[in-house]
């Protein structure tokens, strides 16, 4: 546990003892001119202008659970705190200069809250954050469902389902801001087009997923409902497909109840499915690690097929198995001239 102490110290100052490389980045989010051999302090001080400027970027910015940990820390104000349980929280009010943590303290900067704590308190701030919350979640969704995503495509399915009144450079504007605190997604620019693809860290092979999207040029992505990507988005990237819930309760049993693992080892199938492992693949990656009894085995195949067939895969655009079955199936025969000329 870590004790909570009162900053003094200016804010400009706060935001300054973070890394160079950190304070460039946060600068390049913010659409500010960066010189490659710029101070720490001069970086610090065009990142406290623009937020004093525009402290509206904030709410774009933070995560909803950020602001929340920020709320408690200023309420709470002393005593002691965990840092390893708010992590990725703590990272993003650090970056931004509202707290500077240490291994055996974390110290909230009060001038920081004093230029701060009305905007991020005020009800139509938290309808703005409740909104961008929803954004994010849709779009963590959709990173889930296709592991990479072209920026354009995303916009066109994001409207789509959410019916959302806004246009592509918003979209895009509010991916540049935020990503910056993702631990989740990148983003990459095709230099050549300048076309912007957003990036998932759980595909395992990029190239291998744009080879198998240009092979298959006539196959749309898959659009969902917002509420499914929100649900995707709210499980880590596992939701209620068929057969998971019966895969989850098989793995618990077999280890014993250990709720963690059994999530560690159900997220493992996923991955392995959804980076285009064969069912051969994943029966025997699988196997190594659950101890399956024979008696069981039966079972055992039959959710991990079921599943197999009904997660969606990044090198068919969200697609499952299951989907292109059901394709195929509906594809109409078609007459092939043959026989001989007369």
């Amino acid at each position: 546990m870590a004790r909570i102490l009162i900053s003094e110290r200016p804010y400009v100052e706060e935001l300054s003892t973070n890394k160079t490389r950190n304070l460039m980045v946060i600068c390049e989010r913010l659409f500010l001119p960066v010189q490659a051999d710029a101070s720490k302090l001069e970086l610090a001080r065009q990142i406290a202008q623009k937020l004093s400027e525009d402290p509206l970027v904030l709410l774009e910015m933070l995560q909803s659970e950020a602001v929340e940990l920020l709320f408690e820390l200023w309420e709470q104000r002393e005593g002691s705190f965990a840092l390893e349980t708010n992590f990725n929280d703590l990272q993003q009010l650090r970056y931004l200069g509202f707290v500077h943590v240490e291994e055996d303290f974390i110290a909230i900067n009060l001038e920081a809250e004093d230029m701060f704590y009305f905007l991020l308190k005020s009800h139509k701030s938290a309808e703005v954050m409740e909104r961008y919350s929803r954004w994010e979640q849709v779009i963590f969704g959709m990173l889930f469902t296709y592991g990479i995503l072209d920026v354009y495509y995303c916009y066109d399915i994001f409207v789509e389902v959410t019916g959302e009144k806004i246009s592509y450079p918003e979209i895009e504007r509010f991916l540049l801001i935020r990503i910056v605190f993702w631990r989740s997604g990148i983003l990459l620019r095709n230099e050549k087009t300048k076309r912007l693809f957003m990036v998932s860290r759980e595909v395992l092979d990029r190239n291998e997923v744009f080879d198998e999207w240009n092979e298959q040029q006539d196959l749309s992505f898959k659009e969902y409902t917002e509420d499914e990507y929100v649900a995707l988005a709210m499980g880590n990237g596992v939701t209620g497909w068929p057969g998971v819930s019966e895969m989850f309760t098989y793995i618990l049993e077999e280890i014993e109840d250990d709720r963690y693992k059994a999530m560690v080892i159900m997220k493992s199938i996923i991955l392995m499915i959804q980076n285009g492992a064969s069912y051969l693949d994943t029966v025997v990656k699988v196997s190594r690690l659950l101890d399956t009894e024979e008696e069981d085995e039966k079972l055992f195949y039959d959710c991990l097929k079921t599943v197999f067939y009904h997660t969606p895969i990044y090198g068919k655009k969200g697609h499952t198995l299951a989907d292109l079955a059901r394709k195929q199936e509906d594809v109409p025969f078609q007459v092939i001239n043959g026989g001989k000329e007369t």
